[in-house]
């Protein structure tokens, strides 16, 4: 992987670079103190990954990706030293996140996501991450990056592993899919599967015409929406064709009301 190095601290720089060199694959093809050199690296070589500091003097992390057409942006791992709040909203934005000062192994953790995405070929998915990250951060996002991910039609099966085989699972065949701790459990006519996975980039990477998100818990395949019932609080019981019944928070009724013209 060719990577790009971008922190205006240099000691953070050494330290990644330092933490970099157990991993043989890894090429680091420049380092950049500001976002505007960041942007000439990223045009003048080939870049696979941006290992990008969050808050940088003049043009930050954000305007980085802002100034980069969707073509050009390589995958990105976010370096950062916000609170927990803005961590969560970064995992809908970016293949991974590092909080400084980063650690060994949860660099190890991010790389490996990154070459999960770099196999399967899902730089489409995380561009889509991206440009909703864009618009919740401030700003609009270049035309042609949300025109891009308004055509992207997400993933059409879900890799997980099965005991020492990999089973791939039709979206189609999802009935829905619940967290479960630092997992993800994918309920489908298949069966019940666990993989390491956020909700958030579970949401991001599939169709949003297929799947909706109900709860901070839950992602539900439309097609197995059998009823909805009312229930305390605003909140209310979404029941699917199998008799699963799921709680639908007030928080996503507004999509969801959207998405089913229901409520």
């Amino acid at each position: 992987m060719n990577t790009l190095l971008v922190d205006d601290e240099m000691l953070a720089r050494k330290r990644i670079r330092r933490l970099l060199a157990d991993h043989t694959d890894v090429t680091i093809v420049g380092e950049c103190n500001s976002g505007r050199t960041a942007i000439d690296a990223v045009r003048t070589h080939r870049v696979d990954l941006m290992l990008l500091d969050v808050q940088m003097s003049g043009m930050d992390g954000f305007g980085v990706l802002r100034a980069l057409a969707p073509e050009e942006a390589p995958l990105v791992v976010f370096v950062t030293a916000f609170d927990s709040h803005a961590i969560r909203a970064f995992e809908v934005a970016a293949v991974d996140y590092l909080v400084k000062p980063v650690r060994k192994e949860r660099l190890a953790a991010a790389l490996d996501r990154v070459r999960a995405v770099l196999e399967s070929r899902e730089s489409a998915a995380v561009g889509k991450r991206l440009q909703r990250m864009l618009v919740e951060f401030g700003g609009e996002a270049p035309s042609a990056l949300a025109e891009a991910a308004a055509t992207r039609a997400g993933a059409d099966r879900i890799e997980v592993q099965d005991g020492d085989k990999v089973v791939f699972i039709a979206t189609r065949d999802v009935d829905y899919i619940e967290a479960d701790g630092p997992l993800v459990k994918i309920h489908s006519s298949r069966g019940q599967f666990k993989i390491r996975e956020t909700l958030a980039h579970m949401e991001s990477s599939l169709n949003a015409k297929q799947f909706v998100r109900i709860h901070r818990s839950f992602i539900v395949n439309i097609a197995r929406v059998s009823e909805l019932q009312p229930w305390f609080g605003g909140d209310a019981i979404l029941v699917l064709t199998g008799g699963q019944k799921l709680k639908v928070s007030r928080t996503y009724r507004g999509q969801l009301k959207e998405r089913l013209n229901a409520i």
